[in-house]
This record gives C-alpha cells, sequence and structure tokens, in this order.
C-alpha cells in the first residue's frame, strides 16, 4: 500500500527530535514509541533536523504501520516502538482513530483520525 493522507485539520509541529512521514507525534512534538499515549497528529513529512516545522493530520485520513494484526473497523491507539495497534476499550484511555483498512503485522494500515 501506497502511504497517502487526507487532511481536514493540519497542525505545526516544531519538532524537538527527528521522525519519518507517517509516525505518530504527541504534544511536546516528539514521535511516540509507547503505547496508549496522547496523540497531537500525524507527521505527513519527516523532521530531518530538529526544530523543523513539519505538517501533523490532526482530523482525517492517514497511513501509518500497525503493530499486530488490525481488523477494518478496529479503533486504534499507540503501540509499543512506534505505530498503531487494536485498542481495548476500557483499558486503553487515547483511543484516536479507527482502521479503514485491515493489515498484518508490519503493514500499512489507512486509519481515520477524529
Amino acid at each position: 500500500m501506497l502511504r497517502t493522507y487526507h487532511s481536514i485539520l493540519t497542525l505545526t509541529g516544531t519538532m524537538t527530535a527527528l521522525c519519518n512521514a507517517g509516525d505518530l507525534v504527541d504534544f511536546s512534538d516528539t514521535p511516540i514509541t509507547t503505547e496508549d499515549q496522547p496523540v497531537k497528529g500525524v507527521a505527513q513529512n519527516p523532521a530531518t533536523e530538529v526544530g523543523l516545522d513539519i505538517a501533523l493530520t490532526a482530523l482525517g485520513t492517514e497511513t501509518v504501520t500497525a503493530v499486530g494484526a488490525i481488523a477494518k473497523g478496529a479503533p486504534l491507539c499507540t503501540a509499543t516502538g512506534g505505530g498503531v495497534r487494536t485498542a481495548v476499550p476500557g483499558t486503553d484511555t487515547n483511543i484516536f482513530a479507527e482502521a479503514l483498512t485491515a493489515a498484518a503485522d508490519g503493514e500499512f494500515v489507512q486509519i481515520l483520525i477524529r
């Protein structure tokens, strides 16, 4: 699958660390690498240097990496090491998106961020 996105709401992140396009970014403008964290947005472009301003998709569709198998329509939260995993409603507190496509571990998955 090709990485695509459609941003309804784009926020700016002044990155405090390097990141790749498609990385989940937190509210301190750092790539997320731990599970069930609040998400500011998904990086539309890579940050190749600290302090670089990049666009973050905060509302819309995005392409990110699946951690574990994900079913179409599954609620999603952040995963350890980056990417998204299927969330457990009632346990995970930072569900931020739903899967628009199914994906196996390590594959791209299209998500809807609401």
